[in-house]
C-alpha cells in the first residue's frame, strides 16, 4: 500500500530542488509503476512552473486553487486500482501550494517543519570491482557491502522507519528495534525487517536473491507489469527467494544461510552454478573481464568452495571437475570449450 503523504513529500522535495538521489530514484519508480500518481505529479509540476500566476495570489488563494484541483475526479484506472492510504487532504494541498509560492515549508503526517530544521543528510558508498567494505549505521546495524555495489543511507535515521537503498549485494546484521522497521529499497523490490541477519543479492540483469541467516524478513517484489499486485513473501532462516522481474517468476527454496554470507569472509561457494554465473562472480571479485569463446561452456554446472584462493587456483580446480579450456591475461579471463 502506498503512503500518499510520503509520495507528496518526495514530489515537494524534487520541485524545491532538495531531493537526494535516493529520493529521486524512489519517486521515479513510483511514477513508472502507478499512472495515477504520475497524473498527480503532472498537475503539481504544472502549477509549480506557473510562477507568474501564483505570485499574484496570496497563500490562502493558492491553497484553495490546489485543493480544488486535487478534488477533481482522476481518470479511471484499469482494474485493480492503485491502493493509496488516505491522509488529510488539506495538508496535501498545503504542501503543493506552498511550493507553488516558492516557500520552503514541508508538511508531514504529524505536523509542520520549518526551513531552519536540519535536512536529512545522505551518504552514498560505492564499491568497484574487487572491493568490499564494512559499514556501521547510526542505529548500530552492520552491513558488509560486496564488490560492484552501491549503498545509500542516512547519517542518522529519522521518523518511524529506517530506510536505505541498495544496488548490488550486501549482508545485513540489523539492530533490533520493533518500533522502527528496517527497510531496504531495491530496484526490483523491497525488504522489510525488525531485527535479523540476511543477505541480499540484487545486481543489474540478475534475479534478486534474498536469504535469511537469523530472524525473519518480508520480501515485496516489484513486478514490471503494473497491473500485477505484489504479495509479501516471508523468508525464514535457511530459506532463499529468487525473483526475476522481467518474467515475474518467484522461486522459494531451501539454502544454507551461512553459505550465502560466505563472501563476507573471503569465501566463494558455488553449488550447481552455471559457469556463466560463476564467471560473473569472478569478474566482480577479481576485476577481470570474463569472455566466452563458445556458448556451450556457459551452461556447464559446477560446484566448488574456495577460501581466499587466487583466480588461477579457482579456474584450475573448476576445469578439473568439468573439462574446458581457459587462459588468463592481465585484464581478461577467456573461457573456451
Amino acid at each position: 500500500m502506498i503512503n500518499e503523504a510520503h509520495f507528496v513529500l518526495l514530489v515537494t522535495r524534487k520541485l524545491a530542488g532538495e531531493a537526494t538521489p535516493a529520493e529521486l530514484s524512489e519517486l521515479n519508480a513510483l511514477l513508472e509503476q502507478h499512472p495515477l500518481l504520475k497524473e498527480r505529479y503532472t498537475h503539481l509540476h504544472h502549477y509549480f512552473e506557473d510562477t507568474q500566476q501564483q505570485a499574484a495570489e496570496n497563500t490562502e488563494q493558492a491553497l484553495q486553487r490546489t485543493l480544488a484541483k486535487i478534488k477533481s475526479p482522476p481518470k479511471e484506472l484499469p482494474s485493480p486500482p492503485v491502493k493509496i492510504k488516505r491522509i488529510n487532504t488539506w495538508r496535501w494541498a498545503a504542501a503543493a501550494a506552498v511550493l507553488l509560492l516558492g516557500g520552503a515549508f514541508y508538511f508531514f503526517n504529524k505536523g509542520q517543519r520549518s526551513p531552519e530544521a536540519p535536512r536529512q543528510q545522505w551518504v552514498k558508498r560505492s564499491n568497484g570491482k574487487a572491493t568490499r567494505s564494512f559499514i556501521e549505521l547510526a542505529d548500530g546495524s552492520k552491513i558488509w557491502l560486496n564488490a560492484e555495489s552501491v549503498l545509500t543511507y542516512p547519517e542518522k535515521f529519522k521518523g518511524n522507519n529506517r530506510e536505505i537503498f541498495l544496488e548490488g549485494e550486501a549482508f545485513f546484521d540489523v539492530a533490533t528495534n520493533a518500533k522502527r522497521p528496517f527497510i531496504v529499497h531495491l530496484k526490483k523490490g523491497t525488504i522489510k525487517v525488525l531485527g535479523t541477519s540476511f543477505n541480499i543479492r540484487a545486481y543489474e540483469n540478475e534475479p534478486v536473491q534474498t536469504a535469511v541467516v537469523t530472524g525473519k524478513v518480508a520480501f515485496i517484489p516489484r513486478y514490471e507489469e503494473a497491473k500485477k499486485i505484489s504479495d509479501t513473501i516471508l523468508i525464514t532462516p535457511d530459506v532463499k527467494v529468487s525473483f526475476t522481474a522481467s518474467s515475474g517468476t518467484l522461486v522459494k527454496g531451501n539454502t544454507i544461510g551461512a553459505e550465502d554470507k560466505a563472501w563476507t569472509e573471503g569465501r566463494l561457494i558455488f553449488r550447481n552454478a552455471t559457469l556463466e554465473e560463476i564467471g560473473a562472480s569472478l569478474e566482480r571479485n577479481f576485476n577481470k573481464r570474463v569472455e566466452f569463446e563458445a556458448n556451450a561452456p556457459k551452461q556447464y554446472r559446477l560446484t566448488g568452495s574456495f577460501h581466499n584462493n587466487s583466480l588461477e587456483d579457482i579456474m584450475y580446480y573448476l576445469s578439473k571437475s568439468k573439462a574446458f579450456h581457459y587462459h588468463i591475461t592481465d585484464s581478461t579471463l577467456v573461457i573456451a570449450e
